[in-house]
Parts: C-alpha cells; sequence; structure tokens
C-alpha cells in the first residue's frame, strides 16, 4: 500500500522518530512513541506552533494604528468576538452572559480547524482534521464544555432539560434526549472528517490520473471553500449547543 510523502514527517524519520512512513509501517513496534509522532498529531503540531509564531509577529510591537499582522489578528478577534456575541446569550434582559466563557475556545476552534483544513491543500502536507481522531477530539471538547456550562448556570435544574417540559413524557424524552447528544458527537465529529478526508482522497486521485499541476486546480480552489465552510459549520453548531445548554426551555 503506498502512503503519502510528508514533508515534516520524512524530517522526523532522518532523526530517528518514528512517523510517517515508519509510523504506517511499523506503528505497533514503537507504541506510544508512534502515536504521539503519527502524521495527523505532527501536523497538528505544526499549526499549533504556527499559530503561536503568527500571535508572537502581531503582538511583538503593537501600534495605535495597526499594520501587517497585527490589523490581520486584531480584525480576526474583533470579527469572532462579535460573531461569538450575536450567537450566544451576552447579558441582555438579565440573561447570562457566557461570552466571556466562550470566547476564547471559539477563537481556537476557528483558527485551529481553518489552518488544518486549508494546510493539506500544500504539497508534502495533510490536513489534521481529514483524521477522525482530530475531529472527534474537538466534538467531545464542545460536548464536555457545553454540559460543564449548563450545570455552572443551571445546577441540578440542568439535568430537567433531559426529562421535556411535561412529567409524563419523561420516559419518552429522555432516551431520545440521550440520543439526540449522542448524534452531536457523531454529526459533528464525522462532518468535518468526512468534507476533509473526501477533499484529499480527489487531490490525490486527480493529481495520479490528470497531472500534477492544472488538473486539481478546481479540486484545490473547491477544497479552499469547503475548509471555510467547514470550519463555520463547527464553529457556529458548538455556539448554538453553548447557547442552548444555559437558556431557559419552555
Amino acid at each position: 500500500m503506498e502512503h503519502p510523502i510528508l514533508f515534516l514527517c520524512l524530517i522526523l524519520e532522518k532523526l530517528g522518530i518514528p512517523s510517517g512512513f515508519v509510523y504506517y509501517e511499523h506503528a505497533d513496534k514503537y507504541g506510544v512513541l508512534a502515536k504521539v509522532f503519527a502524521p495527523h498529531m505532527v501536523y497538528s503540531y505544526f499549526v499549533c506552533l504556527l499559530l503561536i509564531i503568527l500571535a508572537f509577529i502581531g503582538t511583538r510591537k503593537k501600534e495605535f494604528i495597526p499594520r501587517g499582522m497585527q490589523n490581520f489578528w486584531e480584525f480576526t478577534l474583533e470579527t469572532l468576538y462579535d460573531f461569538t456575541k450575536e450567537n450566544v446569550p451576552h447579558g441582555e434582559d438579565h440573561g447570562p452572559n457566557i461570552v466571556p466563557l466562550v470566547y476564547p475556545l471559539i477563537v481556537f476552534f476557528a483558527l485551529y480547524i481553518l489552518f488544518c483544513n486549508l494546510l493539506g491543500l500544500i504539497p508534502g502536507f495533510i490536513s489534521p482534521t481529514a483524521n477522525i481522531n482530530v475531529t472527534l477530539g474537538l466534538t467531545l471538547i464542545t460536548i464536555v464544555y457545553y454540559h460543564l456550562l449548563g450545570l455552572r448556570y443551571k445546577g441540578i435544574r440542568y439535568f430537567k432539560d433531559f426529562l421535556g417540559p411535561i412529567p409524563w413524557l419523561a420516559p419518552l424524552m429522555l432516551p431520545t434526549e440521550i440520543f439526540s447528544h449522542i448524534g452531536r458527537i457523531i454529526s459533528l465529529s464525522v462532518r468535518l472528517f468526512g468534507n476533509l478526508v473526501s477533499k484529499e482522497l480527489l487531490l490525490g486521485l486527480l493529481t495520479m490520473l490528470a497531472g500534477k499541476f492544472f488538473a486539481p486546480l478546481p479540486i484545490m480552489l473547491l477544497g479552499v471553500l469547503v475548509s471555510f465552510i467547514q470550519t463555520l459549520i463547527f464553529v457556529l453548531l458548538s455556539l448554538a449547543y453553548f447557547a442552548g445548554a444555559v437558556e431557559e426551555h419552555h
């Protein structure tokens, strides 16, 4: 079976670290070390490092009138803040204000997922989000966090939301709500994973069958669009779950 040639994994292999081809062929031999340096993990580390470097560059020399990278970060963070505020309770009508609690997580989701999605368009790189382990991990963060928000703002009353508005419907509503929340895990993780892995497969097939240059171009353009759309969907659904956990149900 052929495996993709991954630039960062090749460097690690030269350093004697199991990754890339070594990972695919001898993962069982290296145990935990192979999992830590699995290709999707290596490129995930790369995205995190890239974001840290860009943040450092953007905040290294702050100016009253922003330019360059500072302007990019101010625009990005302000846009995400406004988007978060529009989609979750923010203290209106004496309601809860969860913006400070969810905004940092939304910034991480938006930047990490977008950069991971776009990374696979570069030859020698892959999208970490094209691996189900990455998307499932992001999904579990969302699921656990919105349950914690519900417990923080509603206390034990939060579990009443699982029983429905009418007591005698509780035996029917409880399993329905449980399956609904399990379905969120599947849909949120598989949607992102499925779209990204299909993009990776299409790019690989077109490159092999029709050439390395102009043939994959339409899929690459579509890949850019998919990268932004899937990031938006994941962030928007996460915000909807956060808002639903703290809002009063009638």
